[in-house]
């Protein structure tokens, strides 16, 4: 049996050297004033990869300006579809994708140069040795234009570094751990074995890519640096907090998808670390959404977060009480006092992680 898998890794890794190594997708709206530099950060890289730069109907000349690209290199696509959104692009972007990995690069984002080598480096080594990781891990950078100041978020406390492992291996689990998915460099394969399909139409359904395949994961790898910069604070940004509380209810259902996506009563019995590390980030998205209700602080707003915390609840008791012991639950606040100190407790952290 040994000697049969081993004969089948060696005889996928043949059949993948003929692929490029990642499909890298741009969602592109309206993002001709800042999508080149981000494009540029993938044009020296050594390895063969996809580039798919998609033009999500910009009414600027976003769809020449990806055109160029596709004109001058071989391995950049341009691609002009009718409006979907952030999900419906990176649905078109899996179905297209040729890559052993996917990864999804923001048109105002860009990557490290030095950093982007490693992990291409790292993961054609594994490819060649028929030991392809399901998902890679990698740190990132929170680059804040207002301030012109950095924040790397790294998670060395608990993933081994450097190696293939699998879920029991990790460190320390807790509802604290999660991570982004600017950390997640996922095999299409998996992607496309789970069948990940985003809702099109709206924002913030970057969690489902991030969550929804994770429990197909067997094998993980995490690589200590940090090549995905993500730019926070350019003026109509998805994050921009105005923005957010003006689609608050396409947060809402980005986290009721969340809620009810995953059996996480049977990965916690099959892959609690897993389990656990999704959790984190379902608590994550509740502190985020409940926030942001608060913010609104409207008696339809009020109502909205009792509505998400019931309706937790209700489909799930058992993770509704993992996150009310998370700082979700301690963002619950029921009074008006309660939740300016929540607000209030959300903006220094704002500050000391530079998130938004």
């Amino acid at each position: 049996m040994v000697a049969a898998e081993s004969a089948q890794r060696r005889a996928d890794a043949a059949t993948q050297l003929d692929a490029p190594l990642i499909t890298f997708v741009m969602p592109c709206y309206n993002s001709a004033k800042f999508m080149r530099n981000g494009i540029e950060s993938l044009l020296k890289i050594e390895q063969s990869c996809e580039i798919i730069l998609i033009n999500d109907g910009s009414s600027d000349n976003t769809g020449d300006i990806a055109q160029e690209y596709a004109d001058s290199y071989q391995n950049v696509v341009a691609i002009n579809q009718e409006n979907s959104n952030w999900g419906g692009v990176v649905n078109h972007g899996i179905k297209l994708a040729k890559g052993i990995y996917f990864k999804v690069i923001d048109s105002d984002d860009r990557f490290d140069q030095d950093a982007l080598q490693c992990v291409l480096d790292t993961l054609q080594a594994a490819v060649s040795a028929g030991n392809a990781p399901d998902l890679l891990i990698t740190n990132y950078v929170y680059d804040h234009l207002a301030s012109k100041s950095n924040r790397t978020m790294q998670y060395r406390s608990f993933f081994p570094a450097d190696r293939v492992f699998t879920w029991p291996e990790m460190g320390r689990t807790g509802l604290d751990k999660f991570i982004m998915i600017h950390a997640a460099w996922y095999k299409t394969s998996i992607l496309r074995k789970s069948n990940t399909v985003l809702p099109t139409g709206v924002s913030y359904m970057d969690s489902h890519l991030l969550l929804h395949p994770m429990p197909f994961v067997k094998t993980l790898y995490y690589l200590d640096v940090a090549p995905y910069h993500y730019l926070i604070g350019r003026e109509g940004q998805s994050v921009e907090i105005d923005v957010v509380m003006k689609h608050i209810d396409e947060q809402l259902m980005a986290t009721k998808l969340a809620i009810d996506d995953i059996d996480y009563a049977e990965l916690l019995e099959r892959e609690p670390n897993c389990a656990m590390l999704m959790i984190g980030y379902v608590s994550c998205m509740m502190s985020v959404s409940t926030i942001h209700l608060f913010m609104i602080d409207t008696e339809e707003s009020i109502k909205k977060n009792y509505d998400l915390w019931e309706y937790l609840h209700g489909k799930n008791p058992a993770l509704y009480e993992r996150v009310c012991h998370s700082w979700a639950g301690r963002a619950n606040r029921k009074t008006a006092l309660g939740r300016r100190v929540a607000r209030l407790g959300f903006g220094i952290a704002q500050k000391l992680y530079k998130f938004a």
